[in-house]
C-alpha cells in the first residue's frame, strides 16, 4: 500500500465540509468500536451516515485513510498529555503519584475517544497502519527524552532512548489490558505500572 492510500484526499475548508468528514470519522469510529477493523468497510460506514459512497471518496480513498485520520487524532492527545506533564515534572520533579498521573490520563483519553481502543488494537494488528503507529511512539520517546534530559545524561543517548521507548510500548500494553479486561482493577494495573516506570527510570 502506498503513503498516498493513507492520506486524507481533501481537507475541508468549509463548515459543511467539516461536518461531513467528521461524521465520517464518528460514524466509522462508531463501527469500528462495536465490530472490529475486519469488518469495517467503506460501505458500511456510508450506509449508518446516511451517505453515498461518492460523498465519502471525496475526502478518503479507502478505510485505511479512516483509519489513519483516526489513529492520528488520537496519537496527538495521548502524546499532547505528555507534553503537559512536563511542566509538572520540572517543578515538583519525578514520583510515584505523577507517573500515576500520567498512566491514567493516558487510558482515559484513549477510552474516552471515540474509537479509541479499536484504533488502539488495529494499530497493532494492521501493517498496513504500522508506521502511524511507529512514528506516534516515537514522538512520545521523544517527548519522554525532552522532558527528563537527565536521562541521557546519565545513561547515554542511545540506551536512554532504548528506555523510554520502552516506557512508551509497556504504557499502551497497559492502556490495551485495561479495555479488554473490564473485571480487573484498573487502579493496581496503574499502580503497579507506575512502579514499573519508576524503577526504569531510577536505574
Amino acid at each position: 500500500m502506498q503513503e498516498e492510500d493513507l492520506k486524507t484526499k481533501k481537507e475541508p475548508s468549509q463548515k459543511r465540509a467539516n461536518k461531513t468528514f467528521d461524521l465520517i470519522l464518528r460514524t466509522a469510529a462508531e463501527l469500528l468500536e462495536d465490530e472490529g477493523f475486519e469488518k469495517l468497510t467503506t460501505n458500511k460506514i456510508c450506509a449508518a451516515a446516511g451517505m453515498t459512497p461518492p460523498a465519502l471518496y471525496r475526502y478518503f480513498p479507502n478505510k485505511y485513510a479512516i483509519l489513519s485520520e483516526l489513529a492520528l487524532r488520537l496519537m496527538k492527545l495521548q502524546n499532547s498529555e505528555l507534553v503537559r506533564i512536563g511542566s509538572k515534572v520540572r517543578e515538583e520533579g519525578i514520583s510515584r503519584e505523577l507517573m500515576i498521573d500520567v498512566l491514567r490520563q493516558q487510558v482515559v483519553v484513549t477510552q474516552e475517544h471515540p474509537g479509541g481502543v479499536g484504533i488502539l488494537k488495529t494499530l497493532y494488528a494492521t501493517p498496513q497502519l504500522a508506521e502511524i503507529r511507529l512514528s506516534s511512539h516515537n514522538d512520545a520517546t521523544q517527548s519522554i527524552l525532552a522532558i527528563l534530559p537527565e536521562l541521557s545524561e546519565r545513561l547515554g543517548e542511545r540506551a536512554a532512548h532504548l528506555r523510554a521507548r520502552l516506557l512508551v510500548e509497556i504504557g499502551n500494553g497497559l492502556i490495551e489490558m485495561i479495555a479488554e479486561n473490564p473485571d480487573l482493577d484498573a487502579n493496581v494495573l496503574i499502580a503497579d505500572t507506575a512502579d514499573i516506570f519508576l524503577f526504569h527510570l531510577e536505574k
